[in-house]
């Protein structure tokens, strides 16, 4: 059996960007600041790798989050750029944890990928819930590239939550050990924060 097709990579580019906080939706558990305790993967394997992954896809907030303080939601946008990238970090599982992880992130239950399809269409809707549209973003080391986000881009920027960004920034220097000041100026180059925070507020988030 070659179990390598049995594996993916899933590009995270939000609060997942923290291993610690991904794992709870590998083992289950109720992440550092949430509210809510996810639900485990029918496997409950840690990642075979992990590593830093820049997404040729712009990234914004929009919309609310309840989880997060009804702030902006981050979004991944459909279309590929040529100017603007997404700091991601991608992890190497299988592809039932990618299923339960976008069916428990979407609260759809157990879901069914053509994977094949995604990759030769690039993307592909497969629940009608807010993040159901699962974009092929490349291959790596053998492996596809997955993510997920909304079903079309959005225009509604909103604020997100402080805490969001302090989530999202902690995962981000974790893997790109990047400085605070330099977080601070790409978090400035995304809609939603670019007009609603200044660089002294991003730079005294508690990282």
């Amino acid at each position: 059996m070659d179990t390598k097709k049995n594996y993916i990579w899933y590009a995270s580019y939000g609060s997942n960007l923290s291993r610690e906080r991904f794992m709870c939706y590998i083992e289950g558990g109720k992440p550092k600041n949430s509210k809510k305790t996810e639900k485990a993967c029918r496997d409950t394997t840690p990642p075979k790798d992990d590593k830093s992954h820049k997404i040729n896809h712009a990234l914004y907030f929009a919309g609310l989050s309840a989880k997060w303080n009804n702030g902006g939601s981050c979004i991944l946008s459909t279309k590929k750029s040529d100017t603007q990238y997404t700091l991601g970090r991608k992890y190497l599982i299988t592809k039932e944890q990618f299923l339960d992880i976008v069916g428990n992130k979407n609260e759809d239950g157990v879901l069914e990928i053509d994977f094949d399809d995604v990759i030769k269409n690039g993307s592909k809707s497969v629940t009608d819930a807010s993040s159901g549209n699962i974009l092929y973003l490349g291959h790596e080391d053998g492996y596809p590239i997955f993510t997920f986000t909304a079903h079309s881009d959005r225009t509604d920027y909103a604020r997100p939550d402080t805490l969001y960004l302090e989530t999202i920034g902690k995962g981000i220097i974790e893997t790109y050990n990047i400085s605070v000041q330099e977080l601070a100026d790409y978090y400035l180059k995304l809609d939603g924060i670019k007009n609603n925070y200044t660089k002294k507020e991003l730079i005294n988030l508690k990282i």
